[in-house]
């Protein structure tokens, strides 16, 4: 059973039994969001917008260290991907807000809190984990963008990248920050600017964030994810790449329309 947020513009359905995650949002008429077609990719993380929490990105084999301890993750592949949370079901306690209490293989235990608010020109998403403890975590929300709507031209993104996260012959981080390459990407970077989405002709989408961090993938021909993160992909494993203060327990996406 989903559950639906509308008012005069925007259209949102979220499914509570897949992750909390919105599988529909609909703006000015227009669905926004889509179904990656990558070959091979895992359906948990294919579809929607979905939160990624205790972790977001991957870690490294699927092992963490907390308090002198060493955890295995579950993984995708070679390495844990993307938190627990979007695999899971989760507990509706009022309208557009959610529950999950995480515990193992995670190495705390705590409770993740998903909420969607409709706005009058769009939508605000709202993550947090708490586990009552300083222990490391990251968290974030992936959206899957359709390139081309049901009218209009394709889709043109305003992408600022100043800082970028390198990545090593393995993809994951190596723990340094370098000066922003050409894309196509699958990379984590920080923004000089709010990312803007544009479908000339159909709608303009400004987004904007609490989070530090951006993972941008846009190798699909079909398909744009643009992912604000606490930290970036395997931040554990790399002090560069961690946090000054207390790590971050929550994040918060906005997403607002105009007509072009």
């Amino acid at each position: 059973m989903t559950d639906v947020l509308e008012n005069d513009r925007i259209r949102a359905v979220i499914d509570p039994v897949r992750g909390a995650r919105l599988i529909s949002l609909v703006v000015d008429g227009h669905e926004v969001l889509a179904h990656a077609s990558v070959p091979g990719i895992d359906p948990a993380i294919a579809d929607g917008c979905f939160p990624m929490v205790p972790w977001a990105g991957r870690i490294r084999d699927g092992r963490i260290a907390v308090g002198g301890g060493v955890y295995q993750l579950p993984q995708t592949g070679d390495h844990a991907l993307h938190g627990l949370g979007h695999v899971s079901p989760w507990d509706q306690v009022a309208e557009g807000a959610y529950e999950l209490a995480i515990g193992a293989p995670w190495p705390t235990e705590g409770v993740a809190t998903m909420t969607y608010q409709l706005l009058d020109d769009g939508i605000r998403m709202e993550l947090s984990w708490d586990d009552d403890t300083e222990a490391p975590c990251s968290v974030g929300l992936h959206p899957w963008f359709r390139r081309r709507l049901d009218s209009g031209e394709e889709l043109v993104a305003s992408l600022e990248p100043e800082v970028m996260v390198e990545r090593g012959p393995d993809g994951l981080p190596t723990g340094e920050l370098v000066e922003p390459t050409a894309g196509p990407w699958d990379d984590c970077f920080r923004l000089a600017a709010a990312p803007v989405l544009t479908w000339p002709g159909a709608l303009e989408l400004s987004l904007s964030s609490s989070a530090d961090w951006w993972v941008i993938y846009d190798e699909p021909d079909d398909t744009l994810c643009v992912e604000p993160q606490t930290a970036p992909p395997d931040a554990f494993g790399h002090p560069g790449l961690q946090p000054d203060g207390p790590w971050p327990h929550g994040v918060w996406l906005e997403l607002t329309a105009r007509t072009p």
